[in-house]
């Protein structure tokens, strides 16, 4: 079962899916739906998908229903997490920035996910433009 987890004082989900995730559906949506429960409007969620090997069609439509269903809860901006190396998935993955309703943004760690939503990554963009 994926990973689902909200931090109130950060207003952010936390979603984490493995190999080893056998999905079941309603379950999975309860726990979500519990999570963003506890969250303010406009929640950022740091999603990672933890696969070996090629992402098959099942893990998509998860991620897109998933980022469909948080959406519905007031998610704000989301982050995926996606290996350094993984080619596959950045292809798949570009399809959710032709949604208008929700931000989406793809990062190589978690680490940099939490930069991102925490605008650190955002600040020091919009900072080295201006001095450039």
């Amino acid at each position: 079962m994926p990973d689902v987890k909200a931090n109130v004082f950060k207003n952010r989900l936390y979603i984490s899916i493995e190999d080893r995730d056998q999905t079941n559906m309603f379950t999975y949506v309860q726990n979500i739906e519990s999570a963003c429960g506890r969250l303010s409007s406009g929640f950022s969620c740091l999603m990672v998908l933890r696969k070996n090997g090629l992402i098959h069609q099942k893990d998509k439509d998860l991620l897109f229903s998933t980022t469909d269903l948080i959406s519905a809860y007031g998610a704000g901006k989301i982050v995926y997490v996606k290996k350094p190396n993984d080619k596959s998935s950045v292809s798949w993955l570009r399809r959710f920035y032709i949604q208008p309703f929700i931000p989406v943004e793809i990062a190589s760690n978690i680490e940099e996910a939490e930069d991102i939503l925490d605008c650190r990554k955002s600040e020091f963009r919009f900072s080295k433009a201006l001095s450039a």
